[in-house]
């Protein structure tokens, strides 16, 4: 029988098994490509009766627990059915579920369960148990009384880790006492892990204080104190050190592109994204992602086509992140049919990618395309999200799809439960105020449960003037003015609507009004590109 099971085994999957044997571990971990050899192996290894051999059955178990590549269900299949597993099967399981989406509660009681089995925790046990806990304030704490109790704080790895965890947490003072207690540890690592959450809570010229005072820094402690100052809104001091670093990754480059592009600084955002290019620096997504997201805010279209031919020519892969905004920016320049081609090309796509696609239909007064697509992903799509249901509304509005809006927004409130935000209602407002049904658009307002902004009340005095309505119309446009008395643009609705029915005296009188008040009118402005 077992011959018999043996020849159904490839010779291939039979030399992956020899490599479990080998002493290198890194040289047995990398042995299986996949889990379906894994399994085959495994079962091979059950009907030779070699399955009592701890040294095997850990060598398996740490195949099974890599991330990403591995199975976790499988890893805790083969633990469970060890008798007496060992400290390292226990901190092979602890490091597949600080890594995975197990819960918390999973990792705690994997620890408990090893202590009552009477083994001791060594200084590779803590740091998985603290990445697990990274929000988790108290258990942190229980388990840095532990590491104080099993004598291992003297550890700097674990210290490190420890440090991390406080630093998360936001409780920076005990993280700087920790710090101080172990200066005859610290490494670069735990000072930039101090700057790292001195950052994260705002508090960069601490974080600076810090960065100026370490023995030795390396490219992470830079990249960590300039991204601490992009996310403070302080992009001089990021770029002056970002100058100032004797070397650059991409990681460093991609912090300051970054920050240029969310700090609408977008023109230098490019600019340094070619730079990095012409250093030969390979970039990473965040990057890709930054540079596309600046063209997309300049409406580039040209900068934005070199730049999906750059990714395209590199083979970057374009997963959910990249193609969502390479198509988000096709829609924002006006190129639907490049922004379509990209969303049908995605293998993956997620609510935002949907969403992204509706805009571009709904924006550039493709609104029947819109409505189409809305539909493909209320079928066969995630389901919409508040922002799915403003993205197709405004496609009816623009298209003047009333019918279709009114069902829309009882498919949102009815089938899906979305309690309307003032958008919803504004779309509403604005679908209804265009096709000219300025009553239903009044008594759709007055209906709503919150109070209006003066942003919807102005939608019905501009689509009062735009179809004849001058009594509702003045009635509006002064309970506006009563509201926002000293915004000059609604003295000014007002008074074009008096203009437009040719009522001169009226619209002498707003004047007068907006003069008395001394209220100044905002002044026009545009943009030409040259």
């Amino acid at each position: 029988m077992k011959t018999n099971v043996k020849l159904l085994v490839s010779n291939h999957v039979a030399r992956k098994i020899a490599q479990l044997h080998h002493p290198a571990l890194s040289q047995a971990l990398t042995a299986f490509t996949n889990m379906s050899q894994l399994k085959e192996a495994h079962a091979l290894i059950i009907v030779s009766g070699l399955a009592h051999r701890v040294f095997t059955i850990t060598r398996l178990l740490a195949c099974a627990a890599i991330p990403h590549s591995g199975d976790i269900a499988y890893a805790k299949t083969l633990f469970h059915h060890v008798q007496t597993p060992t400290l390292f099967m226990y901190n092979t399981m602890m490091r597949a579920f600080s890594q995975s989406n197990e819960p918390l509660e999973c990792v705690v009681m994997l620890y408990v369960h090893m202590l009552r089995a009477g083994i001791l925790p060594d200084n590779f046990t803590f740091p998985f148990l603290i990445r697990s806990s990274s929000s988790a304030l108290l258990l942190g704490q229980q388990l840095h009384a532990h590491i104080t109790k099993f004598g291992l704080h003297c550890d700097v790895f674990v210290v490190n880790n420890t440090i991390g965890m406080y630093s998360r947490c936001g409780e920076l003072n005990c993280a700087r006492r920790l710090f101080d207690e172990s200066w005859s540890l610290v490494d670069v690592v735990s000072w930039t892990t101090l700057i790292t959450g001195h950052c994260s809570l705002g508090e960069s010229e601490v974080a600076r204080q810090f960065f100026d005072r370490m023995p030795c820094k390396n490219i992470v402690s830079w990249n960590a104190m300039i991204s601490g100052y992009v996310h403070s809104g302080k992009i001089e001091k990021a770029r002056k050190l970002f100058d100032e670093m004797p070397e650059r990754d991409a990681a460093s480059w991609s912090a300051m592109i970054s920050g240029y592009s969310q700090g609408g600084m977008c023109r230098e955002a490019l600019g340094l994204f070619k730079q990095m290019v012409g250093a030969m620096v390979v970039p990473n997504e965040p990057a890709l992602v930054s540079a596309v997201s600046a063209c997309a805010q300049l409406r580039a279209l040209e900068e934005g086509i070199w730049l999906h031919g750059y990714i395209e020519h590199h083979k970057f892969e374009i997963n959910v992140t990249l193609g969502t905004v390479l198509l988000d920016m096709y829609g924002k320049c006006g190129n639907v049919e490049k922004a379509l081609q990209v969303f049908n090309c995605m293998p993956e796509k997620n609510v935002f990618s949907w969403n992204s696609m509706i805009v571009a239909f709904a924006f550039n007064g493709c609104g029947r395309q819109a409505l189409s697509l809305f539909w493909q992903m209320h079928t066969v799509g995630p389901p919409p999200n508040g922002v799915s249901f403003i993205a197709v509304l405004t496609g009816c509005s623009h298209s003047g799809l009333v019918d279709e809006g009114r069902w829309i927004f009882n498919l949102m409130t009815q089938e899906y439960q979305i309690k309307p935000q003032m958008e919803h209602y504004g779309c509403m407002v604005d679908l209804l105020g265009r096709a000219g049904l300025i009553k239903e658009a009044l008594e759709f307002v007055e209906g709503m449960p919150m109070e209006p902004h003066p942003g919807l009340w102005g939608a019905l005095v501009g689509a009062c003037r735009i179809h004849g309505e001058v009594e509702l119309g003045k009635q509006l446009g002064r309970h506006l003015i009563n509201m926002e008395p000293h915004h000059g643009g609604r003295y000014a609705l007002l008074s074009n609507i008096f203009a437009a029915a040719n009522r001169w005296d009226d619209m002498a009188m707003v004047r007068n009004m907006l003069k008395e008040r001394k209220v100044f009118k905002t002044a026009g402005n545009s943009i030409v590109k040259t």
